[in-house]
């Protein structure tokens, strides 16, 4: 099985930066995540509630992110010195993190049409998951509940045989697009070999409205393809698509490389 495409999401619910070459640390892949919005209550904001956030572009860079909007981009310095500190809340998890200067989030506030904050994963914001490893401590950024998102162009592929408009891959913003041999194989897995990373405690990616945005305009395309994939693929309160990883070490993964079932 070949790794297709790779993605990370710099700022959350943001455009996505495709890459040839992906290298994965304690927090997930490197620049993935390491950015979001929150409102007035250090809640984070998504295209859940914000669906425009998907015309935001972003290119995690070596020394800076690049944001863009209507012709205009704007550089944001990896130089921080953290000391803006914020609490911020992604789902039930509550942590702090580090405010970027107000010019950029009132420029922000102006495009989306809401009041909203910037901010940054920080070197004292702590957010563990679980590992297998007892000398690994990985953690999640921004992203919802794991480090790593996987979908299997085979799933992708079966599910646009039930849609009357096929979608394309970019509404599901995972990390590593696969091509599978058969529709959700990836559910019976417990340990891969990406590249020269190994992921283990995966689990179901729960999937929302997000999906029936299209990533291009951001404006919602309908009810699906959430509607079709929810009848058939519920399991109690959720509907279900592609996986969320842990990675058990760092390492590189390129286009190209292999996918290994390790168990």
């Amino acid at each position: 099985m070949r790794i297709e495409e790779l993605y990370i999401y710099p700022v959350k619910s943001a455009r996505a930066q495709a890459l040839k070459e992906m290298k994965m640390t304690h927090e997930g892949p490197e620049g993935d995540r390491q950015w979001m919005l929150i409102d007035e209550n250090g809640k984070f904001i998504s295209q859940r509630t914000v669906p425009k956030l998907a015309t935001l572009e972003v290119f995690h860079e070596t020394a800076a992110l690049t944001m863009g909007f209507e012709k205009m981009f704007f550089k944001i310095s990896k130089n921080n010195s953290f000391q803006r500190k914020v609490k911020v809340s992604v789902w039930n998890d509550t942590f702090e993190a580090a405010l970027e200067p107000d010019l950029y989030s009132q420029a922000l506030s102006q495009y989306l049409g809401v009041n909203c904050r910037l901010v940054r994963y920080a070197p004292y914001s702590q957010r563990r998951v679980l590992s297998h490893a007892a000398d690994w401590k990985p953690e999640v950024r921004f992203a919802d509940g794991r480090p790593l998102q996987l979908v299997n162009l085979k799933s992708l592929e079966e599910l646009n045989s039930r849609l009357a408009q096929p979608v394309g891959v970019d509404r599901f913003r995972a990390n590593i697009i696969f091509q599978g041999e058969k529709a959700y194989e990836e559910e019976t897995w417990k340990k891969i070999k990406v590249g020269e990373v190994v992921f283990s405690l995966p689990k179901k990616c729960a999937r929302c409205t997000i999906i029936t945005i299209d990533q291009k305009t951001g404006i919602p395309s309908g009810p699906d393809p959430l509607k079709t994939l929810a009848g058939y693929r519920r399991e109690g309160n959720g509907v279900f698509f592609g996986t969320l990883w842990i990675p058990e070490n760092e390492g590189l993964i390129r286009v190209g490389d292999s996918l290994q079932v390790l168990e």
